[in-house]
């Protein structure tokens, strides 16, 4: 299949799901292969499983990368929408499905920072005349806008350095800072948990390398 498709119905809201079955099944990468190839010939139940499985992961990531939960849940469900339109251009031979969802979701984050940049929100000040005078002495619940923006342009240099490294790091780092255990991880990617410390070692100490380079400290 090729170009845009009409998208489902909203993932998980009036499906049943898909049940795939257990015969043959041997991991949950297995599973998340079928889920993809019936996404592909347009089954709308397999896709709403596929959600069901990976829409905490993808929402974590883009929380963590947007610090923002109305725009974290905009952009979740953008990222399936293109999980739908391009499934039929994901290669098993190439991978998991998940880091390739993840890279979708990865993208719009990054493309939500450009935004951001390009057309920030100004806030309008409150005026004099309507400020109490004792208000005005007492301390400041707001964080300092110093600060603030110290924590935004780190944000967005971890950021920018994941989206160097290769993506079997950067998906072992994008699940363990959502919260997954190394052996959550293991059993997500398919994968050794070996293999998943030496991946998160790796990807750690060249993210760690990328951060120095642009003078922020990890």
């Amino acid at each position: 299949m090729s170009g845009q498709r009409d998208g489902p119905t909203t993932p998980g809201a009036s499906e049943p799901g898909w049940d795939p079955p257990l015969a043959g099944i041997r991991s949950a990468l297995e599973v998340d292969h079928q889920l993809i190839a019936r996404t592909v010939a347009g089954d709308a139940a397999a896709f709403a499983t596929l959600y069901d499985r990976h829409a905490r992961a993808v929402y974590g990531l883009l929380l963590r990368m947007v610090g923002d939960r109305p725009i974290a849940e905009d952009l979740v469900q953008e990222t399936f929408m293109r999980v739908w339109q391009h499934a039929p251009t994901f290669d098993p031979e190439r991978g998991n499905p998940l880091p390739w969802m993840l890279g979708i979701a990865h993208h719009l984050g990054l493309n939500e920072h450009r935004r951001r940049r390009l057309c920030p929100v100004v806030a309008t000040a409150p005026t004099d005349d309507l400020v109490d005078p004792r208000l005005a002495r007492l301390p400041s619940d707001e964080p300092d806008p110093a600060e603030v923006a110290e924590r935004r342009q780190r944000r967005t240099s971890v950021t920018t350095a994941l989206a160097t490294l290769p993506d079997v790091q950067r998906a072992v780092l994008e699940l363990y800072a959502v919260g997954h255990t190394q052996g959550e991880i293991a059993t997500t990617l398919n994968a050794p948990l070996g293999t998943v410390k030496t991946r998160m070692r790796r990807g750690l100490l060249r993210l760690r390398d990328v951060l120095r380079d642009e003078g922020v400290e990890p």
